[in-house]
């Protein structure tokens, strides 16, 4: 089977962000983080309640629900945060056939991309994890490496295609095969290691 498709910067960003969503030292960094944030309410809600001697299960009521608005809104601001750093690091230094136009051959036992005239080997038995989810299929050949696949591109008969060469099954009910394995954090060891 053959396919063409173009990866845009875009496609890119987004595999970065999906990467960084299951990433063991991502997810560790951001909770980390947004903890720190729910100490910093903690400690300004302890001292505002001594300060102007308010009533404290009234004063801790409130500081506990500015945590919890903390917690989820620090998700979205660490989104918007690494969305911008990922941009910077492309423009500043990205592999000049990251993104453009390709295209990709499935063979028996390997596939093959062609950019730009460079071509890419990679076998089916040295693939570490594939994933799709409801925009791409990403192809992982190292941790936080992968062919990026943008389902836009192709038609129905081509995903299947796709999904029989990689021995994936389609999502079910929107369910990301990620989520499910989250604890393994399979981006970061082979498959083999999986327990």
């Amino acid at each position: 089977m053959h396919i063409n498709y173009e990866v845009t910067q875009d496609d890119l960003i987004e595999f970065y962000l999906f990467h960084m969503q299951y990433d063991r030292r991502a997810i560790r960094a951001r909770f980390l983080q947004a903890l720190l944030g729910c100490f910093v309410i903690a400690v300004i809600t302890f001292g505002v309640i001594a300060y102007f001697k308010l009533d404290a299960i009234k004063g801790w009521i409130v500081g506990i629900l500015i945590m919890i608005a903390f917690f989820g809104l620090y998700q979205v601001f660490f989104r918007i945060m690494m969305r911008q750093r990922i941009i910077a690091l492309l423009k500043k230094n990205h592999p000049y056939d990251s993104y453009g136009a390709k295209s990709m051959t499935f063979e028996k036992d390997h596939l093959m991309e062609t950019t730009g005239g460079l071509k890419r080997k990679l076998f089916y038995k040295d693939i570490l994890r594939s994933i799709e989810t409801k925009d791409y299929f990403y192809i992982y050949e190292q941790p936080g490496i992968a062919y990026t696949i943008p389902k836009r591109c192709l038609s129905n008969k081509a995903s299947d295609e796709i999904r029989s060469y990689l021995n994936m099954t389609a999502t079910e009910g929107g369910k990301d095969p990620l989520k499910e394995s989250l604890t393994d954090s399979l981006l970061n060891k082979p498959k083999e290691e999986k327990k």
